[in-house]
């Protein structure tokens, strides 16, 4: 592959080649769990309970698709797409998280803790796969790649989970 001076961009020695395995891995593993947010939050965002916060619902999905778009640059400048064949595990612990809370929604306290389980989870995801990417970036010594990882790729916004705990926190009896 090239970069955008038009030297070799994949790496030459099989340890480097193993440091960008290992950023698409991660790369993948951020765009199943960005991809999941926009795929899945549509599906709650009218529903009766989440009305006060269907704003923030909305903007969690449009944030999400922006950093899908920053991705998605990133796997063209590696002549690559989003595969699905390494993330299927997590797809499905996601797939499954999302229904187990859908199912308990009209439950209060054991759907609003199961959709804050649920954001948790990519929030974490988030917070460690961007920050590998980044060490990585340094690594790969790519200027443009570094830029879009610089350039506000992926901030881990917890407006909606602090919107769902307080939701969570004013319905506790004591």
């Amino acid at each position: 592959m090239e970069n955008e001076s038009g030297k070799v961009f994949a790496p030459l020695n099989s340890g480097a080649e193993k440091l960008q395995s290992f950023f698409m891995e991660h790369l993948n593993r951020l765009y199943c769990a960005k991809a999941h947010i926009i795929e899945r939050l549509p599906d709650i965002a009218d529903a009766d309970c989440f009305r006060s916060i269907k704003g923030t619902i909305n903007e969690t999905i449009e944030r999400a698709e922006v950093q899908v778009y920053k991705m998605d640059q990133i796997y063209s400048l590696f002549k690559t797409q989003y595969s699905f064949d390494t993330v299927s595990n997590l797809v499905s612990f996601l797939e499954k998280s999302f229904t187990n809370f859908q199912w308990n929604m009209t439950d209060p306290d054991l759907g609003l803790i199961m959709i804050l389980s649920y954001l948790s989870f990519i929030e974490c995801l988030e917070g460690a796969s961007v920050h590998i990417l980044k060490m990585l970036a340094i690594k790969l010594q790519n200027e443009k790649l570094s830029f879009l990882l610089r350039e506000d790729f992926v901030n881990v916004d917890s407006t909606l989970a602090s919107q769902l705990t307080n939701m969570y926190t004013e319905t506790a009896h004591y």
